[in-house]
């Protein structure tokens, strides 16, 4: 790496930490794993000893070089960003991760309610879903509503 691509990239890291933050959302601070895709390089639905190796080696390469194409997408004709083309690069590449987590999850959460895995949820998986669910939050002190015994959106009370 060129000296002037490191300092572009310290730049979009140092210009993007507002950004970021704002991505992440309350408790989110902490280094999350990378998904699946992103381990799985070769695109084989399995991940290889070589493939999880090298994604401990460096986990945010690949996340480096997405943001990194994001921003080429708003560069000017000459391959350069002004402030305000870095900035738009920057919030869409946050919107776009946002979107994908969000993808992500209610993927997973399908996945969780879909028991038998054949890509519908019958009414049965529903209903053992939602007694799961109901037991989870009984075992936390919540009732169905997401209410403590008081009362109190659990969430007020931290």
């Amino acid at each position: 790496m060129t000296q002037k691509f490191q300092m572009t990239l310290a730049a979009c890291a140092v210009l993007m930490l507002p950004v970021m933050a704002e991505a992440r959302g309350p408790g989110q601070g902490a280094a999350m794993w990378p998904g699946f895709e992103a381990l799985d390089t070769d695109g084989s639905g399995v991940v290889t000893l070589e493939e999880f190796q090298a994604a401990l080696e460096d986990p945010r390469a690949a996340q480096r070089e997405q943001m990194v194409a994001r921003l080429m997408q708003e560069a000017d004709a000459d391959g350069k960003l002004d402030e305000d083309a870095l900035r738009n690069g920057l919030t869409a590449y946050a919107e776009e991760r946002r979107e994908a987590r969000r993808a992500s999850m209610q993927a997973r959460m399908f996945g969780r309610i879909d028991a038998n895995s054949d890509g519908v949820i019958s009414a049965e998986e529903y209903e053992a879903f939602l007694n799961r669910s109901a037991g989870r939050m009984e075992r936390r002190g919540m009732d169905r509503r997401g209410m403590d015994r008081r009362g109190m959106e659990r969430s007020r009370m931290r």
